[in-house]
């Protein structure tokens, strides 16, 4: 199956389509033909040719009006920051797993026939200690253990949209990231922060040695692999939609030197409570089933990101 076996001129309403991950996925769909609605807290930044509700995910009568005759709803919305859940847990999970709970309920209400795409994260594999080689695949069963709430109200919003399709059959599909980076990053991710600290002399604080690994995905590839996610064949499956390559925090920091031409100043403290360790994730599932994989490698999308964001300060 071809990542572009779709059917067009399908009415898909993005939930969180205003921002970083959801404004990409707006560009690829409206690419291939379809009818896109972004309902978001937050207007449109990125002038798209498409329809704009203001709303918040929790607002279940609000959304449920939206989703009239929608067959796709994509919940991108949700707190994304790790450090607000550490700081506001009660806040962010409400966010994040009671706005998926709540657009569940408005798709129920308004019919149930429009599908969820839920946005999950590779941490819910849990964060033990780096496994060498180990294949964590789709079938991997949660951890056991979490030790983050980030984690935990991710792991909940994944089964509550399984428990939606088997006691009222809405359909689901959810799409575990690797960490997203490149062109409208949110510029408290460590990318841009990096990026930031590396252009001015500003010294990098590094939590623990360095050496943890997350599989870092461009989102311009994470996008595609979100349009994707329509086809039919992805109804009611669970996808890795992750870079191919495990990143360390030390080398997105020398990928940095390298492109900028510029050392950086680098300062090591305790690692955080429940920071995320890293294990290898595979997308093969992705690659069989939708025929998506990444199109550019780390270091490639590093160089386009730098060269989008410099554009952008210059500007």
């Amino acid at each position: 199956m071809s990542e572009f076996e779709r059917n067009p001129g399908m009415k898909i309403i993005v939930a969180g389509g205003s921002g970083f991950i959801g404004s990409h996925v707006v560009d690829v769909l409206l690419e291939q033909g379809h009818e896109v609605v972004i309902y978001d807290v937050d207007a449109p930044r990125y002038d798209q040719p498409c329809a704009f509700v203001r709303g918040d995910i929790r607002d279940i009568e609000r959304m449920t009006q939206t989703l009239k005759g929608a067959d796709i709803v994509y919940m991108l919305a949700a707190e994304a920051n790790v450090n607000r859940f550490f700081e506001s847990p009660v806040f962010s999970n409400d966010i994040t797993a009671g706005g998926t709970l709540s657009v569940l309920e408005a798709v129920r209400r308004a019919g149930g026939q429009a599908r969820v795409i839920l946005a999950s994260t590779e941490w819910i594999y849990g964060s033990l200690p780096e496994a060498g080689d180990e294949y964590i695949t789709e079938e991997t069963p949660y951890a056991q253990n979490p030790d983050h709430i980030y984690t935990s109200s991710k792991i909940a919003s994944e089964l509550f949209c399984k428990n939606y399709n088997s006691l009222y059959g809405i359909p689901y599909t959810i799409m575990r990231f690797g960490i997203p980076f490149g062109d409208r990053a949110r510029p408290e991710t460590v990318t841009p922060i990096f990026l930031r600290r590396i252009i001015s002399g500003e010294p990098i604080t590094i939590h623990g040695d360095g050496s943890q690994t997350r599989q870092f995905i461009y989102v311009r590839d994470l996008a595609r692999g979100n349009a994707a996610c329509v086809t039919p064949a992805a109804e009611n499956q669970v996808f890795n939609l992750n870079g191919g390559k495990k990143i360390s925090v030390v080398e997105i920091v020398r990928t940095l030197e390298e492109i900028l031409g510029k050392k950086a100043a680098l300062t090591f403290v305790e690692d955080r409570k429940g920071n995320f360790k890293g294990r290898f994730i595979s997308s093969e599932k992705a690659r069989k089933t939708l025929g998506w994989t990444p199109r550019f490698d780390y270091a490639e999308a590093m160089r386009l990101y730098v060269e989008d964001y410099l554009k952008n300060i210059k500007s």
